[in-house]
Parts: structure tokens; C-alpha cells; sequence
């Protein structure tokens, strides 16, 4: 088995919670729906075609059979702006928040059927894609960059692994007050952590199913990758999976 990775960048992000509504609020990573987005503009699979669905069979048959690893290369920040928007409600106008991230960059890592890496390998070759990628609006285009696949050495145990990509707590909060990831920082590296929730789908017996789940962030700190040794692991959603991947002395988390 082998992983397709490659450099996301851009100038600017807009990935938003799509629960939030009066502002545009923007998340540090995209989440795996947001990611899967991207494969399809790569590959030319479309979302939906109708005003019936809100996804297309081909989108929902690349998301049940695709996992996604994240690890975010730069350091976080952020601009926040002000427009005045008219109020529907009351003659006045009032003020909107919408936040960009300032120059994203993220190393991708796509897991898949032979038949969608070797497509994504293809048009990453090429700089060949069906649709513009986005990183989360039209006015946020996104750079590819460095691409390669990388063999697959083993499964791993999470307990004692050492992660610098996301790695995803499927612990529902409102059903579990405790924390099931929980980890240490590796002697002699920096550690810094991003905790983050987002709308998660996945496929469950066979339909689509969503929940909030946390999203642990290592960042760079001090020019260095932040390292996380997991000590307690649990995955009661069998969503995710770490691997030894060659030529890192990381495992990496994909879900």
C-alpha cells in the first residue's frame, strides 16, 4: 500500500464552520469534507448534480473510500475585517466579521483505491486538474505543490506513537466529559497544540452520517515541528488509522 502526499498553500484560507452564520469565522485546518471537496475539483468529481442531493453518488463513494492526513507547516495567523451589511429587519445597517487565514501551508496525505491514487498521481504530474482548487472560497485559490507517494511500512498501535499530523478524537463531547486523546510532548522538541471542532461525515452502514468531533493540531513552534507522544488512545467509531509511512520517524494519523 502507498499514500499520495502533496503541499497545499495559498495566500489566504476561508475555511468556515458551516454552523455559523453571523460572521465568517475561519478554522486553522479544513476539514475532511473540505478535503475531499479539493480531490474532487483534482479529479472531476462534482458534489452534486441537482438540486435534489446535496451530494453526488460519486462524491459520497470518494469519501467513504478515502482517508485524509493533515499536518500544517506554518505558523498560525489570522486578519479579521469589518463590512456593513443592510439588515432585512430594521432600517440600519449592521456590521459583519469575516476572518482569512494569512498564508496556510499544509502537507496533504490521501489514502485510497489504486484507481484514485494513481488518477491523483496522474494529474499531480501534469498540474492538470478539472476544477480550480480552492482552499475554502472562490477569492482563496490554492498552490499544489511537491507531490510524491510514499510506500506504507505498517498499521501501528496509536498508544507510545510519536504524531506531528491532526489527529482526530472520536469521542463525542456531549456523550463524554473526558478526553480519550491524551498525550506528552517528545524530550527535546517544542510542543504546541491547536484544538479545534468541525462537522465530520463519514459512512456508516452504508449512509452518510455527521458529528462534531475535536481535532488536535500540532503547530510549528520555534521553526520546529510540534511532536505529540499519544499515551491513552481510543477510537469507538473505528474512523481512524495510523501508519509507519517511509522515510518519517512519525507515524501519521489518517482518518
Amino acid at each position: 500500500m502507498s499514500i499520495v502526499s502533496f503541499d497545499l498553500e495559498g495566500d489566504f484560507a476561508a475555511f468556515r464552520d458551516p454552523s455559523v452564520t453571523t460572521n465568517q469565522t475561519v478554522t486553522v485546518i479544513p476539514s475532511k469534507s473540505a478535503l475531499i471537496g479539493l480531490l474532487g475539483a483534482l479529479l472531476g468529481v462534482k458534489r452534486t448534480n441537482s438540486f435534489d442531493a446535496l451530494y453526488s453518488e460519486d462524491y459520497l463513494d470518494l469519501l467513504e473510500k478515502t482517508a485524509i492526513g493533515i499536518q500544517v507547516r506554518s505558523q498560525i495567523a489570522k486578519c479579521t475585517f469589518f463590512t456593513n451589511h443592510r439588515s432585512l429587519k430594521e432600517d440600519k445597517t449592521k456590521p459583519y466579521k469575516t476572518e482569512l487565514l494569512i498564508n496556510p501551508q499544509y502537507t496533504i496525505y490521501v489514502k485510497s483505491t489504486d484507481e484514485v491514487n494513481y488518477a491523483l498521481l496522474d494529474r499531480l504530474k501534469d498540474n492538470r486538474f478539472m476544477f480550480s482548487p480552492m482552499l475554502g472560497h472562490a477569492y482563496c485559490p490554492a498552490r499544489i505543490l511537491r507531490f510524491k507517494e510514499i510506500p506504507i511500512i505498517k498499521e501501528l498501535d496509536p498508544e507510545r506513537a510519536r504524531v506531528s499530523s491532526v489527529i482526530l478524537d472520536e469521542i463525542v463531547e456531549s456523550k463524554s466529559s473526558d478526553f480519550e486523546v491524551k498525550f506528552s510532548d517528545v524530550h527535546g522538541f517544542p510542543f504546541k497544540v491547536i484544538v479545534e471542532r468541525h462537522l465530520h461525515h463519514y459512512i456508516a452502514d452504508g449512509s452518510l452520517k455527521r458529528t462534531v468531533l475535536r481535532h488536535y493540531i500540532p503547530v510549528p513552534k520555534d521553526g520546529e515541528s510540534s511532536v505529540l507522544k499519544i499515551t491513552t488512545y481510543d477510537s469507538p467509531l473505528s474512523l481512524t488509522k495510523f501508519y509507519s509511512v517511509e522515510g518519517s520517524e512519525q507515524a501519521l494519523c489518517l482518518f
